[in-house]
C-alpha cells in the first residue's frame, strides 16, 4: 500500500491569490458562513465534458505511444514462472496491486492489437493459477502484498502484511479479466473474488465504537515463517473517502458470498472532510495524504462520472456532502495544477506543464509528494464519526523537493483532457545534457515509455532521474487514458455479476447503463 510521509511546510492561500491563480472551471465559490456538510453538493456544471472525449489525431498518436509504453513494461517485465508483472524494475519481488493494473492492461492490450487475443488469455490464465495455487498467499482470501516470483509470500519485503487495497486492485483487475475473456479464465477469476472474506477484516474494536464499520490495513502473521498461521489484524483501518479507501468498500459491498460481503453503510460511512481552494472550489480532500493518486485510483474501474451524485444521508449518513467523485477528483487535479503553476518554492522543475505531486520515488527513496486545501468547517460533523479529529486535519503541502512523475498528471486525462496532455507532451520534450530525452523511451523500439520520476532541483544542478519504473505507476496511467479515450475498462468491469449487484445494493447505477 502507498504510505504517507510527514507533512511540513504550508501554502498561505493569500499567497496563491496574489499570483493570479483562479477558480476551476465550474467550480463553486468559497462560502465566508460555515455550513453543514450535508448542504454541500460537489457536481459538475451542466455542460462540462465528460470521458469518452474526442482527441485530435496528435493527441491520439501520443496517448497510444504513452499507453503502449506502460503496456510494454507491464506484460515484458514479469515473472517467467507465474507472469505476474515485477512491482518494480530493479527488484524481484511482485506487488499484487501490479497485477491488479497487468490484467486489466491485458485486455487492452487485446483491443489495441499489441497482443493477441490468445496470449492474453494464456497470460492471464497463468496468473490466475498461479494465484489460486499457492497456499500460503493470502489470508481470509485477501493477499499478501508481496510475492515472490514463484507466487508465495516475498520473505524480504520490506511489508510482510496480507493489505486489504493492495488486494482490492488485485481483485479489481482479476474482475476485469474475468469479464473480458469469459469461459475458464471466469471460472478463475470467480473462485478468487468469492474467496475474498471482507468481514474478516472489518474492524470491531469495541473501545472505538466510530470504527466498527471501517475496513483494517490489513493483517499481519505473528510468524513470518507461518504466513497463514496465527497473527491479527492492524489497527489503521479505511475511514476516509479517498480513492482506496472507496475501492477497498466497494468491493467488500460487491462481495458474492453474502458471509464475506460488508454491508453497504461500510461505503457510505466513509468520512468526507470537505476543503476549498482559489485554484479548486471547494470538494472532498483526504486529510492523510494530499498526493494526486489518492484521487484517481478507484476511477480506473468505478466509473464515477456516470454514477452521478450520491446522497449518503439516504443511506443513514447525514453529515456527508453529496459527491460526484469524477468531478471531486477533476478539481482536486485542478489543486495540483495551480498550487505546480503559482510555485511558491520556487522549484525548476516545476511550471505550466510540469505540475502534479504524487508517490513515487524520489532521490532518497520511496517518497509520497502532496497538496491539500483549506479545511472548511463543518458543523453538524462528529469528531471521529464524521471526520477526522481536529489534530489530524493537516493541510500542509510536501514537496520533497520537487520530485514529479509524469504518471501523476498524465492520468489526469480521464478527468480534464487538455492540461493533462500538455504535461505528458512537456515530459515527452525535456532533453539531457546530449539532447537525448530524458524521459522517455521509444515503445516501439520495446522502450517503457517514461522513467518514473524526475527533478531538476539538485545540488549538481544536473537533472536528477529515477532508474526505475513502478508498476502502480505505470499502471494507472495506461487505464485511465484507455478509459479517456474509450471507457473500456469501465464497460467491461461493469459488466461483470459481483458488480452489478454491489451497485445495487449501495443504490447506484450507471446512466446511461452501456456508457
Amino acid at each position: 500500500m502507498k504510505t504517507f510521509s510527514k507533512l511540513n511546510r504550508p501554502v498561505m492561500p493569500f499567497l496563491l491569490t496574489s499570483l493570479g491563480i483562479g477558480l476551476a472551471a465550474a467550480a463553486p465559490a468559497c462560502h465566508a458562513l460555515p455550513r453543514d456538510a450535508a448542504s454541500y453538493v460537489i457536481e459538475p456544471a451542466p455542460g462540462t465534458p465528460m470521458p469518452p472525449f474526442e482527441f485530435s489525431d496528435a493527441d491520439e498518436a501520443l496517448l497510444d505511444e504513452v499507453q503502449r509504453g506502460c503496456f510494454n513494461y507491464l506484460w515484458h517485465h514479469a515473472s517467467p514462472h507465474t507472469g505476474m508483472v515485477y512491482d518494480r524494475t530493479s527488484a524481484d519481488l511482485v506487488s499484487v496491486a501490479g497485477v491488479g493494473f497487468q490484467l486489466s492492461a491485458i485486455p487492452i492490450g487485446v483491443e489495441r492489437g499489441w497482443i493477441t487475443r490468445q496470449q492474453g488469455r494464456e497470460r492471464a490464465e497463468l496468473i490466475l493459477r498461479s494465484l489460486l495455487e499457492r497456499e500460503t498467499n493470502r489470508k481470509f482470501g485477501l493477499f499478501f502484498h508481496f510475492l515472490d516470483p514463484h507466487g508465495d509470500p516475498h520473505p524480504e519485503a520490506y511489508e510482510h502484511v496480507v493489505s486489504t487495497i493492495d488486494s482490492a486492485l488485485l481483485f479489481a483487475g482479476v474482475i476485469t479479466a474475468s469479464a473480458y475473456f469469459e469461459g475458464d479464465i471466469a471460472a478463475l477469476g470467480d473462485e478468487l473474488i468469492e474467496g475474498a472474506n471482507w468481514d474478516a477484516f472489518l474492524y470491531r474494536d469495541a473501545g472505538h465504537p466510530a470504527y466498527r464499520r471501517y475496513v483494517s490495513l490489513g493483517w499481519r502473521a505473528a510468524d513470518k515463517a507461518d504466513p497463514t498461521g496465527p497473527g491479527q489484524l492492524l489497527s489503521a483501518t479505511w475511514a476516509d473517502a479517498g480513492d482506496e479507501h472507496r475501492l477497498v468498500a466497494f468491493l467488500g459491498v460487491c462481495a458474492p458470498n453474502e458471509d464475506h460481503r460488508l454491508p453497504p453503510d461500510a461505503y457510505y460511512a466513509l468520512r468526507r472532510t470537505l476543503g476549498t481552494h482559489p485554484a479548486s472550489g471547494e470538494h472532498v480532500w483526504l486529510p492523510y495524504s494530499g498526493a494526486l493518486f489518492t484521487a484517481f485510483f478507484a476511477h480506473c474501474w468505478i466509473d464515477y462520472h456516470a454514477l452521478g451524485t450520491d446522497n449518503p444521508g439516504a443511506h443513514g449518513q447525514p453529515a456527508r456532502a453529496r459527491v460526484n467523485w469524477w468531478e471531486n477528483s477533476r478539481r482536486v487535479a485542478a489543486l495540483h495544477r495551480g498550487v505546480c503553476r503559482a510555485n511558491p518554492m520556487g522549484f525548476k522543475t516545476f511550471g505550466e506543464h510540469a505540475w502534479g505531486l504524487s508517490a513515487c520515488d524520489g532521490p532518497t527513496g520511496y517518497i509520497v509528494s502532496q497538496i491539500k486545501p483549506d479545511a472548511l468547517p463543518m458543523p453538524d460533523a462528529r469528531p471521529d464519526w464524521d471526520i477526522p479529529p481536529a489534530d489530524h486535519i493537516r493541510t500542509d503541502p510536501v514537496w520533497h523537493g520537487g520530485v514529479l512523475a509524469p504518471y501523476a498528471a498524465g492520468s489526469t486525462v480521464v478527468f480534464e483532457p487538455a492540461p493533462a496532455i500538455a504535461a505528458l507532451r512537456h515530459y515527452r520534450s525535456l532533453t539531457n545534457a546530449d539532447g537525448d530525452p530524458l524521459l522517455w523511451e521509444d515503445p516501439s523500439t520495446g522502450g517503457w515509455g517514461y522513467f518514473d520520476s524526475y527533478t531538476l532541483d539538485t545540488e549538481t544542478g544536473e537533472p536528477w532521474v529515477a532508474h526505475d519504473r513502478v508498476a502502480i505507476d505505470q499502471g494507472p496511467l495506461c487505464l485511465l487514458i484507455e478509459n479517456a479515450r474509450t471507457s473500456f475498462v469501465w464497460n467491461t468491469f461493469a459488466q461483470h455479476p459481483a458488480v452489478r449487484d454491489g451497485l445495487g445494493r449501495l443504490g447506484l447505477e450507471r446512466d446511461p447503463p452501456g456508457r
